[in-house]
């Protein structure tokens, strides 16, 4: 039988640990040693047991689910645990080709409402254009600022993590907001890659997007909300209804977490990106404050490395709405353009299908803000193209034969 057994949980000063034993198949799954270690940039002295160990239950419960696994505690939030079977309910009509089986088995349930009423809002806040677009739609409820080291700069990465933790910080002080950063080794504890292995040829996604990051992310919340009394979560949408796909942070799931008398809104589902970044631009213009976006997960040191294919759509959403990127935290030379929408026209031939709609989008926004002979040249194709046949699944194949003979003359 799969078991974690939680051995202990232990919260000193600004820091929680969790100490577990692993035992059962999935064993292979869980990294030495096994013990989950949080640091906050603020105290969490007060946060009980029960409360401690949600940030490790976040990102465990779906482990245990798709491997029909028991988790043995103490002690657990009551909220949180009633909330569990509505979140996991998100997982299973999201993916109706899996079994989500496995649960939770606490020794004791406690109440940690706080009692007093309580307006105060945070939101998890990275900088990139669904955060910033969040942050803009709630600035008026001054919300707290949440910022999770090793979701995507890893901890090596000290130089990396600098430099946004910086960023973030005077965008707090800037508009005169708390900020709060968490050190969490959420994807450093469990194999990963084992465990997107394990689920792809269901599912087609890896296990951080399609499993973890959404529940897993917005766990870590839950010892701030205690300690600080915060009411209301948000954690920016990356899809809308039209373009939504399987990925674990979705508002079916999002929306039905809950922990000490707090809850979670999935926000901006209403938004396009071409919507986010035209509200984002808008707000630059009508504050007068420039604005650097983040939206990279390629680049070491936490800059934007205007090479993948989120900053190139970035760059092309924001030309779409006649702004210049190189204003917005995208730094590259004019010449630099032509190559970087080559790239780009290679790339749309690889992501998900739900990426269709928002190409379309983003068209009706050039068409909107130029004459075709307005269009810089490296921007043509895209002004121009019929969005149905470029994305065939005959230039797919064409597509990819090409990027593989491109590997195969770099070797």
């Amino acid at each position: 039988m799969n078991k974690i057994v939680i051995d202990d949980i232990r919260v000193i000063e600004n820091r929680l640990e969790c100490t577990y034993s692993v035992s059962g198949e999935w064993k292979k799954y869980f990294l030495t040693p096994h013990t989950f270690i949080v640091e906050y940039s603020k105290s969490i002295d007060t946060v009980p047991p029960s409360v401690a160990v949600i940030p490790f239950l976040c990102n465990i419960l779906p482990v245990a689910w798709i491997l029909d696994g028991q988790v043995i505690l103490e002690n657990v939030d009551k909220d949180f645990y009633d909330s569990i079977d509505k979140f996991k309910q998100g997982f299973i009509d999201m993916y109706p080709a899996l079994s989500f089986k496995g649960r939770i088995i606490p020794s004791k349930v406690t109440d940690n409402k706080h009692h007093d009423n309580s307006y105060k809002t945070a939101a998890f806040f990275s900088g990139g254009v669904d955060s910033f677009s969040t942050l803009i739609s709630h600035i008026d409820e001054t919300p707290i600022l949440m910022t999770l080291w090793g979701a995507d700069i890893p901890f090596e990465d000290q130089a990396g993590w600098n430099l946004v933790d910086n960023y973030i910080e005077s965008i707090a002080n800037d508009k005169k907001l708390d900020y709060v950063s968490i050190k969490t080794p959420l994807r450093r504890f469990l194999d990963e890659a084992g465990l997107s292995e394990y689920v792809v040829k269901e599912t087609g996604n890896n296990w951080w997007y399609g499993f973890q990051h959404g529940v897993g992310v917005i766990g870590h919340a839950a010892p701030y909300v205690y300690q600080y009394n915060v009411k209301t979560i948000y954690i920016a949408s990356s899809f809308t209804e039209e373009d939504r796909s399987t990925c674990a942070s979705d508002p079916s799931i999002d929306n039905n977490v809950r922990f000490c008398g707090s809850r979670v809104i999935h926000d901006g589902f209403e938004y396009s990106r071409q919507d986010k970044v035209n509200r984002i631009s808008e707000y630059v213009r009508r504050s007068g404050a420039p604005l650097n976006l983040r939206v990279c997960w390629e680049s070491e040191g936490g800059s934007n490395c205007c090479n993948c294919e989120k900053c190139h759509l970035t760059i092309l959403c924001l030309l779409a709405g006649k702004n210049d990127p190189r204003e917005y935290g995208f730094s590259y030379r004019n010449d630099e353009l032509a190559n970087m929408m080559k790239d780009f026209r290679m790339e749309i031939h690889f992501t998900h299908p739900s990426c269709n709609i928002l190409y379309h989008i983003i068209q009706e926004e050039m068409h909107k803000n130029y004459k075709v002979n307005d269009v810089d040249k490296s921007l043509k194709w895209y002004y121009k193209m019929d969005i149905e046949k470029e994305l065939s699944p005959q230039k797919r194949i064409m597509y990819r034969f090409i990027r593989k003979a491109k590997r195969i003359t770099r070797k």
